[in-house]
């Protein structure tokens, strides 16, 4: 003889026994991808991200003495603001030491300043921080040869200058060990005028080796 056939409460229990059984493994099916997901995050490291998102070169003008025996000198004065981005989405990132900036022509340094001191500064997941200074100097000594010189009255001429700002600092990612940071950003910036502020546009910096 054939087995009755369920009842109709018996039918509804054993459903709801199916459905929480599906719901208990997708349950267990996320918390694994999650899991998975946090360990990825943390275990890769997105480098962080430097630009110059705002420049400003308000004078920029060169001395050669006529003798020969005194080095060039620059006269200079420019504000920057440069962004630290941390690109990763899980792991946050902290400043572990000074960040120096040094701008350069034709790859000689005349101008260095901090950027930030010696604080341990927190950069979130997805977040940024950014940095300003100003610098500004009447004689800075610059080791140029002819060529650079000549390129320089060039670029004096046109109102444009091509120069060079390297950053250095370290970072240290969430659940890692501490890292150098040093970046060269290329910029291209044209005299401003009192009443008007020359247009800039972002510059992604690259890591240096």
């Amino acid at each position: 003889m054939m087995p009755p056939p369920p009842l109709p409460s018996d039918r509804a229990t054993a459903m709801a026994r199916n459905k929480e059984i599906d719901l208990s493994c997708c349950g267990i099916f996320v918390t694994l991808m999650l899991a998975v997901m946090l360990v990825l995050a943390f275990a890769f490291v997105v480098p962080v991200r430097v630009t110059v998102d705002e420049a400003t070169l308000g004078r920029l003008s060169l001395t050669t003495p006529r003798n020969g025996t005194a080095p060039a000198s620059l006269a200079y004065d420019l504000s920057l603001a440069v962004a630290l981005r941390n690109r990763n989405w899980a792991m946050a990132v902290w400043r572990t030491a000074p960040l120096v900036a040094e701008l350069r022509f034709r790859g000689r340094p005349f101008a260095r300043a901090g950027l930030a001191g010696a604080g341990r500064d927190r950069i979130g997941a997805k977040r940024k921080e950014v940095y300003r200074v100003a610098l500004a100097a009447e004689s800075a000594p610059v080791a140029l040869g002819r060529a650079a010189v000549a390129e320089f009255a060039r670029a004096s001429a046109a109102g444009v200058f091509e120069l060079e700002l390297a950053v250095a600092g370290e970072v240290r990612y969430e659940a890692h060990n501490r890292r150098s940071l040093r970046v060269t950003c290329p910029l291209k910036l044209s005299l401003s005028a009192a009443t008007a502020v020359a247009p800039f546009s972002r510059v992604k910096c690259t890591h240096a080796g």
